[in-house]
């Protein structure tokens, strides 16, 4: 095995164990945060879920990319409901709610008409449920500067840049193998680093049982 591999699977492994980590520390008083805070542990519960069965399938060397397009249309429905709600700008709600249930629809739609594409990357897809999601976490940053509110902005930060580098990552094509491969071990530090930023996020405002 060559170094690019045993990094990214180290960096991979710890990942997963900062969001274990992660979904235990959220699950603490969680019928007390607010609804904000619970979309995020439910995001959570997701990636861990759908990271394990993924892992499992890929040891296997079983096609796991259903459980992508899942955990694509999921983090979809979550993180637009956590806008909706952390949100000000009236236009963009508006804009999000009927995206919460025309790209979903759609979606679902197409994968019903055309199964066989639940086995392989959908790029439209990415963007479809990508782009909204990197608009609303930059609007949120925007509506962020002079407030002194800093709930979100920490977990907001690593969503935006890890959401924003791994659509670019999946949009990415011609590329040499190798160059691909140091952009994957890149994506897999990026979402360490998520991860670990998520942690931040409950230090710094939900450890105090202030709900």
């Amino acid at each position: 095995m060559d170094t690019i591999f045993l990094l990214r699977k180290s960096i991979i492994y710890f990942g997963y164990l900062v969001l274990l980590i992660n979904v235990i520390l959220y699950s603490i008083s969680y019928k007390k945060k607010p609804i904000a805070y619970k979309y995020i542990y439910l995001y959570l519960v997701l990636s861990i879920i759908i990271q394990f069965i993924s892992a499992y399938l890929a040891s296997k060397k079983l096609n796991n990319l259903l459980y992508f397009h899942i955990f694509n249309i999921g983090q979809f429905i979550l993180i637009s409901l956590l806008f909706l709600n952390i949100l000000k700008n009236k236009v963009l709600k508006i804009i999000l709610k009927y995206s919460l249930f025309i790209i979903p629809f759609f979606l679902i739609l197409f994968f019903i008409l055309n199964p066989k594409s639940l086995l392989a990357f959908n790029i439209a897809e990415i963007l479809f449920c990508s782009i909204p999601l990197i608009i609303s976490s930059f609007l949120f940053f925007v509506e962020k500067i002079d407030s002194k509110n800093r709930k979100y902005i920490y977990f907001n930060s690593g969503f935006f840049i890890y959401t924003l580098c791994s659509t670019l990552l999946f949009c990415a094509g011609n590329l040499s193998n190798k160059t691909l491969r140091l952009l994957w071990l890149f994506n897999s530090f990026i979402y360490l680093m998520f991860q670990i930023i998520i942690f931040i996020e409950w230090y710094k405002n939900f450890r105090k049982k202030t709900y």
